[in-house]
């Protein structure tokens, strides 16, 4: 998903954010999921307020974009939603795997980006059990490490 956020204060907003839509073209990836926010909010007077708050209204639905002000916390709530709506899952898989400890960066990312249930030094490896997201653990090829068969087909 892409989280496209422009600065609504800015004049000339509307021009730049037919060039990011333009360097998404050329990067190949403006078919994606985007979610249009529109930030800084509080700087607007209550006039320009009214016209862009009744302008969304008008064309509120899933492709609408968000007006927000990260410096009041306005909208972010509903922005957070959202994302959590609109965003692809990455089913959790639970693995048993066992590590060289020379491999710190696997073990790392397993333990910033998932769960460790258990963990234990076995001469110079770790043996751990872990939820990861499967995209994790297909990037970083846990499979290769896997004690037993714990993965879905799928990450073959």
């Amino acid at each position: 998903m892409i989280l496209h956020v422009s600065d609504i204060s800015n004049p000339h907003h509307d021009e730049l954010d037919e060039e990011v839509d333009k360097i998404l073209r050329e990067l190949g990836v403006d078919g994606r999921p985007k979610l249009s926010v529109l930030n800084k909010l509080d700087r607007l007077s209550p006039q320009e307020r009214e016209a862009i708050t009744s302008g969304a209204d008008r064309s509120a639905g899933a492709g609408a974009p968000l007006l927000v002000s990260a410096l009041t916390g306005q909208g972010i709530e509903e922005l957070l939603w959202r994302i959590d709506a609109e965003m692809p899952t990455d089913p959790v898989v639970t693995l048993r795997v066992r590590l060289p400890l020379a491999e710190g960066r696997t073990l790392a990312m397993i333990h910033a980006l998932g769960r460790v249930l258990h963990s234990v030094i076995d001469d110079s490896h770790m043996c751990l059990d872990a939820e990861v997201p499967a995209s994790v653990a297909k990037r970083l090829r846990l499979k290769e490490y896997a004690v037993e068969e714990t993965f879905p087909r799928s990450l073959s």
